[in-house]
């Protein structure tokens, strides 16, 4: 991960106590976005949640956009870890991509409130955030490559690019309320089917 300005929160928490107060104003902030929009979220309402004093937050926590950016980094690791323990029951790289996308549409189908999180850091210019965010990113790509066991590596990371993007495409659309949920799920699985009828094709 690259440096960047400013101490982020982890470093801020050095003691296990501090480590418990992090962890518990990530969580409140958490529970906060599943029940509403971030934009509709007061950080106030997340120190409350949380038991500490305003003050406190913000001393782990500069902004609202850094505490959420942890909060959505945060959140993808639980993501990654379900797609890992899934992956060992999936015979193909054709059923472990469909799989892992499948599972991060139901996770945005779930709780919506996260992907329109990401459409509001993604502008944020805080250097941060920006990490903060890239790793995000990182970590859904590795989750995506890691499905890929017989891929050549080049060709897993094109993959992994193309299918995230297209994903993407897809959540903003849907979110919009241009196309149904239904159909997010059915374009997936057909790019990730056509990727794979690919290499066939050539080689007949």
């Amino acid at each position: 991960m690259t440096a960047v300005a400013g101490a982020t929160s982890d470093t801020k928490a050095r003691t296990p106590s501090q480590h418990a107060r992090r962890a518990r104003i990530v969580a409140a902030a958490t529970e906060l976005l599943t029940e509403r929009e971030y934009e509709r979220i007061q950080i106030r309402e997340v120190a409350e949640a949380a038991e500490v004093a305003l003050a406190t937050l913000y001393r782990y926590f500069p902004s609202k956009e850094q505490l959420y950016a942890t909060v959505l980094v945060t959140w993808a690791e639980s993501f990654e870890t379900g797609v890992a323990r899934a992956r060992s029951s999936d015979a193909s790289d054709q059923a472990r991509l469909r799989a892992a996308l499948r599972r991060a549409v139901r996770a945005y189908e779930r709780h919506p409130n996260f992907y329109r999180l990401i459409t509001a850091l993604e502008v944020v210019s805080d250097p941060v955030v920006a990490d903060l965010y890239a790793r995000f990113a990182s970590q859904f790509g590795g989750a995506l490559r890691a499905a890929l066991r017989t891929v050549d590596h080049d060709d897993a990371e094109a993959i992994a690019q193309l299918t995230s993007s297209l994903l993407g495409s897809l959540l903003r659309s849907w979110s919009l309320g241009k196309i149904p949920i239904a159909r997010v799920y059915a374009e997936l699985d057909r790019a990730v089917d056509l990727v794979f009828r690919a290499p066939a094709a050539m080689a007949s």
